[in-house]
């Protein structure tokens, strides 16, 4: 027969039990906490910095779109490159291009409203960003983006030919001289002249994560640089 247990035995698996009664509280509030409005958009803000850091992170290629001239919609991937959270007129987000892109015809002015939209598979987020664009050319904002752009990068923009012009044959639109090596920094410079910085100052952020025991969806709106709504959406 197993002995009865003792009362110390029975007092100790009390305890026990308790201790991790208060540990499921612990980590129930803990969760709870990090469902707030102010962690959600807390971690919005980092994973997009991190992501600007990071190639690998899956928001580093978000989609951007808007409506063209013609009104029709138009979207395409994009290489995040710069989040600013605190810029004086609103957030931030911004991308590159080449100047002669249909994009910047189309966002020229400052009147061009677009989307972007990031979605991480692992953890089902996804974040969208609507705001108004302006493109940054022969400026200071544009200066400081090119001197931090590698060379490699910069050989994209000294391609011979414009983003969607038309060809009679095929061509990989790369300058002959640097076809399949980068180009030294001195001779990169060359492509000054094509590149341009879309900036995205956002007015609404809305992100949704997906749970199989209730999704979370929230929106966050700013008139300028102030947070002037926190709103939990129906997801």
């Amino acid at each position: 027969m197993r002995p009865a247990p003792s009362s110390g035995s029975m007092e100790a698996d009390a305890a026990a039990r308790a201790e991790r009664g208060d540990n499921d509280a612990m980590t129930s509030s803990s969760e709870e906490n990090d469902r707030s409005m102010d962690a959600l958009l807390a971690d919005a803000w980092g994973s997009l910095q991190a992501a600007v850091r990071d190639a690998r992170h899956e928001w580093h290629l978000p989609v951007v779109s808007n409506v063209d001239a013609e009104g029709r919609p138009t979207a395409r991937v994009v290489v995040l490159r710069d989040v600013r959270v605190d810029a004086p007129a609103g957030p931030v987000l911004a991308c590159h291009t080449d100047r002669r892109s249909r994009k910047v015809a189309e966002l020229d002015g400052g009147a061009g409203q677009v989307a972007w939209t990031f979605y991480e598979r692992e953890r089902k987020v996804q974040l969208r960003a609507v705001g108004r664009s302006v493109v940054h050319l022969d400026d200071e904002v544009a200066d400081e983006a090119w001197s931090r752009s590698s060379a490699s990068s910069r050989r994209c923009y000294m391609a011979p030919h414009g983003p969607s012009e038309v060809l009679e044959a095929w061509d990989p639109n790369l300058p002959e001289a640097w076809m399949k090596s980068v180009p030294d920094q001195a001779s990169s410079e060359t492509g000054r002249v094509n590149f341009a910085v879309v900036r995205t100052t956002v007015d609404t952020l809305e992100r949704l994560e997906l749970h199989h025991d209730g999704h979370i969806r929230c929106r966050w709106r700013w008139s300028g640089p102030e947070l002037i709504e926190s709103s939990w959406l129906a997801p």
